[in-house]
């Protein structure tokens, strides 16, 4: 079988598509998997391994003349990839995204099997596209179970992988401080994390690591004196994780990776839901949340309306606790 993938975007949103597509690989190693996305995602989707061929597509855009409400969308920048598409003849497109730019396009490259979610829990009526829909009411559920219940519609007999990735057994405790520049509201101040890797130093070595859009906590890190990497590629940043004991970190990408490689994750969430973006049932870990007041409208603009009290009133002493099994 040739099962075509999608996922857009995001970075982490396309590591939690993972563990289905690696299940699925494992219990049909002769089946051949491809993946799509936009073009800037395209490192992201290459640290899985299972994915046979990455086919980037480009972004749909509003045509400036509608000519009185006829034309909306110009799909003629599609042609070449959904040549691309066709000429792989995959048999199952499966939308892990669910908007209408995602379903649409298993449609326009004609693939006969396209499965995806029902109306309540996808979007812009992508529904429509799909031959084969799964009733997945319930918005609240973990994203990377989302996922991996979608998978099992189309192959029952998959199972989770939950064996350890990491190669070694070292002593190193990673810090993933940061996030992207958009999600800045889901971060831990540096200063308490700072104080968390002074007292996890004292019976493990503390590394921090800082990813492409964390410049801005570089010299704070610096002056701590800790060990610490600053890196633009994904690929160093797997490695140092699964060279780790423990990841700590927010809910950003780098914690789905750990996530996702079964390495111990301390997922530190604030604005955003810790049952959709946390630890999965199957992974090993904790997911830090505090009950607040909070209406978190504005996150993705960077506002918040309550001090960021989510994030401020979790303590160290707190954030400690659940860490104590995993060291």
């Amino acid at each position: 079988m040739r099962i075509l993938f999608c996922q857009l975007r995001n970075h982490g949103d396309i590591i939690r598509t993972f563990p289905s597509i690696e299940a699925i690989k494992i219990n049909n190693p002769n089946y051949f998997i491809g993946y799509t996305c936009f073009e800037e995602m395209q490192e992201t989707c290459s640290l899985c391994k299972s994915i046979d061929i990455i086919i980037p597509q480009p972004k749909f855009s509003p045509v400036t003349d509608t000519q009185g409400g006829t034309r909306i969308l110009d799909c003629s920048i599609f042609y070449e990839t959904i040549e691309k598409v066709k000429k792989e003849k995959f048999d199952l497109y499966i939308d892990f995204h669910g908007v209408f730019q995602s379903a649409i396009f298993g449609m326009m490259c004609n693939i006969k099997h396209r499965l995806g979610r029902s109306k309540e829990t996808s979007k812009d009526g992508a529904s429509l596209f799909y031959t084969d829909i799964y009733s997945i009411k319930e918005k609240n559920i973990n994203r990377m179970f989302r996922h991996f219940d979608l998978c099992q519609k189309i192959f029952p007999n998959i199972k989770p992988i939950i064996n350890n990735y990491a190669q070694n057994n070292n002593n190193i405790i990673s810090i993933f401080p940061g996030s992207s520049k958009m999600g800045i509201l889901k971060r831990l101040n540096i200063n308490k994390y700072l104080e968390l890797a002074n007292l996890l130093s004292k019976k493990s070595e503390v590394q921090f690591v800082l990813g492409k859009e964390d410049d801005d906590l570089i010299e704070v890190v610096k002056k701590s004196g800790f060990n610490f990497i600053i890196t633009n590629y994904l690929e160093i940043i797997l490695d140092k994780i699964i060279n780790s004991k423990i990841v700590i970190g927010n809910d950003c990408a780098y914690t789905h990776l750990a996530i996702w490689k079964n390495i111990p994750t301390i997922m530190i969430c604030g604005p955003t839901s810790e049952v959709i973006n946390g630890v999965w049932k199957f992974g090993k870990g904790k997911t830090i949340k505090i009950e607040s007041d909070c209406i978190c409208s504005d996150i993705w603009n960077n506002k918040c309306h309550n001090n960021h009290k989510c994030m401020e009133n979790i303590t160290i002493d707190y954030i400690l606790d659940s860490i104590e099994e995993f060291i």
